[in-house]
């Protein structure tokens, strides 16, 4: 009986089975027995075929001694019959031979001791009577008598005697034949029916009894089981066959219990994963740290059950944990100097450890060190750091009345990945601030030296003119005074162009409303009206768009040079051309005064308005190239290369 073991591999159960009680080995045996017996009873009838032909084969030669004798007695009365004689003798002599070498390699013949001491006889008798009688009547010529003919009938008797014993053996063994024929078909009909019994016994019952538990099964009866007393690789299957109906059974019993805790599982991995991606979207939103800080510990809060919570950033200059948000706590905490310092308390030290871990406080256990937070029924902390890239920003505190209260490893690590996620958000925050700042520190920078190279220059002019009129007026020159106050006129109208256009060009910007072709032909529309100067403007190409940041950038430069223009260009028209291609080029040129090439190097180092167009120019990865001619008018062509195109 093999023992049915629920739950062991069936692979192991396949390599523990003996190689003797395999099926296939017990067929093979089977078979090879089958040939093996089938080839011996088969060689055997074969070899006494071929015995039972030579005996017959002597039959016929002992047979033929019978009719030989009596042909030479008949050749003994004919004249001149010595040759033929002769002839006779020698083939009578060669047949007995050939009978007395048959008798000692012929099965048939050595095991009759009659039939080889017949052909002794029959020899002697030849050897010693009828051959010297033959010889002597044959040399003088005699008849025959009657007592030679008697003698010669003995000798025929003796003849007709060995072919009856030759005949009798060889009818013995011809019955012998038949026997082992009839045992051969006797073990076929055998053989059959035991390959049959055994096919049955060993492959179709299993079978059977398999096809009835599988329709079982089928049929929804999980409880049935199968038995097979067999070592074989059958019992193996019926033991693989019952734990698959043992699992399937347990399976369809606690299917529905099953199904619930997975339920539970995926509802709780759903919650995780829900709460993952709608505090990442919160934290990717625009809101300033109060606004963000206290969403993020109110999420938190819901998740954790806990009372209260705070969240305090890291003060390394002050040597302080800074509250930004807090739920749920009394406000003397806030101004509790133990809860801002960092050696304060345990938030405080935890903050400064290096272990990314969350840390659990139990107050009761500490209640010396920490006395004001069981004042105001806290009896337990956990502490979660705020980390990002390994520098501590910050610590968050969750406060609980349970001092048994504990998170869960789920609960806490998805805290932790959300503390990680507030860190980056915070850090970007702060990024952010940083380039705002930047930005706002270099635009100023660029307006002050826009302020110097027109407002701060038609001041200084215009205090050189107060000067002079106050000169004048000591000296009461009135031609000179008159000259002075249209100069004074003409710089506060010129301070007043420079103040407006400062203002105008501030104002500018790019939204879904004003687009880049809005803003340019707006910039060219506002310098006709105030310069009164033609301006004609050219578009052409396919290639994509620039970046906002690019755009701004280009319109900045633009307002420049028409500064310029309407500053120092003297010229009656502009031509403004903006190509569209792989590379984007903006080229401003004018028909106005100009200025020798040695000036333009020169007007680099010097001129304000220049020095700005090739700071913006470097922001956005162009370059500026600046051409004029004296009384041949200006060309300033900025360019972005292709591989500067939308680039931010």
């Amino acid at each position: 009986m093999v023992k049915v073991v629920y739950g062991k591999p069936t692979h192991n159960l396949i390599e523990s089975t003996s190689r003797k009680h395999s099926l296939s080995t017990k067929l093979l045996v089977s078979v090879i027995l089958w040939v093996v017996g089938a080839l011996i009873v088969t060689g055997y009838a074969l070899a006494f075929l071929w015995q039972l032909e030579s005996g017959g084969i002597a039959i016929n030669q002992a047979g033929s001694l019978r009719m030989r004798v009596y042909h030479m007695v008949v050749i003994l009365e004919q004249p001149n019959n010595q040759a033929q004689l002769q002839q006779e003798k020698e083939h009578f002599s060669y047949i007995l031979h050939n009978l007395k070498m048959t008798d000692s390699s012929t099965l048939l013949l050595s095991q009759s001791p009659a039939i080889e001491s017949q052909i002794l006889q029959v020899n002697q008798s030849w050897t010693q009577q009828i051959l010297p009688l033959i010889d002597e009547l044959s040399q003088t010529h005699q008849k025959i008598s009657s007592e030679e003919l008697k003698t010669i009938d003995q000798f025929v008797n003796d003849i007709d005697k060995l072919v009856k014993l030759m005949e009798t053996k060889n009818t013995q063994h011809i019955s012998w034949l038949r026997f082992i024929q009839s045992i051969l078909i006797i073990m076929v009909v055998f053989s059959a029916f035991t390959a049959i019994y055994l096919l049955y016994r060993l492959v179709i019952a299993p079978l059977v009894i398999l096809q009835e538990g599988i329709t079982q099964l089928s049929l929804g009866n999980l409880s049935k089981r199968i038995t097979l007393a067999r070592k074989d690789e059958f019992g193996v299957v019926s033991i693989g066959f019952n734990e698959m109906a043992k699992n399937l059974e347990d399976l369809y019993n606690n299917l529905e219990q099953k199904v619930s805790e997975k339920t539970a599982e995926l509802e709780k991995n759903n919650h995780e994963l829900s709460s993952l991606y709608s505090m990442s979207s919160f934290l990717h939103e625009s809101h300033t740290e109060e606004v963000m800080t206290k969403g993020f510990l109110k999420h938190i809060i819901n998740i954790s059950r806990a009372n209260a919570g705070s969240i305090r950033l890291l003060d390394k200059t002050n040597n302080r944990l800074n509250y930004v948000a807090s739920l749920g706590l009394p406000d003397e905490l806030f101004t509790t100097p133990e809860c801002s310092s960092i050696n304060g308390c345990f938030c405080g030290t935890i903050a400064t450890q290096e272990s990314n871990n969350a840390t659990a406080i139990n107050l009761s256990a500490n209640a010396s060190n920490v006395t004001y937070c069981i004042k105001k029924l806290f009896e337990h902390l956990i502490v979660f750091h705020i980390k990002h890239n390994n520098n501590s920003i910050g610590v968050m505190t969750l406060y609980y009345k349970d001092p048994q209260a504990i998170l869960s490893p789920q609960t806490t690590h998805l805290i932790e990945i959300l503390t990680d996620q507030l860190a980056v958000a915070l850090e970007n925050q702060q990024l952010v601030l940083s380039d705002k700042h930047l930005a706002v520190m270099e635009e100023r920078n660029l307006m002050a030296q826009g302020l110097h190279d027109s407002i701060a220059q038609s001041l200084s002019f215009l205090n050189l003119q107060v000067q002079m009129l106050q000169t004048a007026l000591a000296h009461n020159e009135t031609k000179q005074i008159e000259q002075t106050v249209n100069f004074i006129q003409q710089g506060i109208q010129e301070c007043y162009d420079d103040v407006r256009e400062l203002l105008l060009n501030f104002r500018v910007r790019l939204d879904k409303k004003e687009t880049f072709r809005d803003v340019v032909q707006k910039l060219l529309d506002r310098f006709k009206t105030q310069t009164k100067i033609d301006v004609n403007i050219n578009r052409s190409g396919n290639g994509p768009s620039l970046n906002q940041e690019q755009e701004l950038q280009v319109i900045f430069i633009l307002q420049e040079a028409l500064s310029n223009i309407r500053k120092h260009a003297q010229c009656t028209e502009v031509n403004l051309n903006i190509i569209y291609d792989d590379y984007f080029a903006m080229s401003i040129s004018d028909n106005g005064c100009g200025f020798e090439k040695e000036e333009i190097e020169k007007k680099k180092t010097r001129h304000v308005g220049l020095s700005i167009m090739s700071e913006r120019a470097a922001q956005i990865s162009a370059t500026i190239d600046i051409s004029s001619e004296l009384n041949r008018g200006t060309t300033i062509l900025l360019t972005i290369p292709k591989e500067q195109r939308g680039v931010l």
